[in-house]
């Protein structure tokens, strides 16, 4: 299973221990800023409401996923799409079952995209990726695989993408005394 987080969890501990989230999350991290609302079909099977109404199916709060390959693997790329044979799974349709690979450059430490013959595209900062070609990915990067729209982020980048994405944290934190 790929390791993934909720952004408002991070938050709260980017709050309390700056330096202890830096040192156990593994960089860079994918955020899935819009995660869909549930599927209509989960949505009729729900009870109703005391009005008589049905829940409104609401969209997820973000969700953050460390890059890096599953422990069966050693190396150095993650795949992401629809397979359960991917690193990351992101269960939407317009993402392909092997979407895209990350890739971090052993030498340099870089890391890069490559789009694996997608049928929707991978877009980065809303231009088209060649398939089967790599494109450098910066300390932030927006992308959009199919319909996902993802932000790229390394440690450096990510306390300024979680100060200026205007989440607070859900609860108040206070150090006792």
């Amino acid at each position: 299973m790929p390791v993934l987080h909720r952004l408002s969890t991070l938050t709260s501990q980017l709050l309390v221990d700056r330096e202890a989230l830096l040192r156990t999350l593994h960089w860079p991290v994918l955020v899935w800023e819009s995660v869909p609302a549930l599927p209509t079909s989960v949505a009729r099977t729900e009870r109703l409401t005391q009005t008589g109404r049905r829940p409104q199916a609401r969209s997820m709060e973000p969700l953050v996923f460390e890059v890096r390959p599953r422990p069966r693997d050693s190396g150095t790329e993650v795949t992401v799409g629809r397979s359960p044979e991917c690193d990351i799974v992101l269960s939407e349709p317009t993402v392909s079952r092997m979407h895209a690979r990350f890739r971090r450059e052993p030498h340099t430490g870089m890391w890069s995209v490559t789009d694996l013959e997608s049928h929707n595209g991978t877009f980065q900062g809303g231009v088209l990726i060649v398939p089967g070609r790599s494109a450098p990915l910066f300390q932030r990067d927006s992308l959009r695989l199919g319909g996902v729209e993802l932000v790229f982020l390394q440690a450096c980048a990510f306390e300024h993408y979680v100060r200026t994405s205007g989440l607070r944290s859900p609860a108040r934190l206070t150090r006792g005394g």
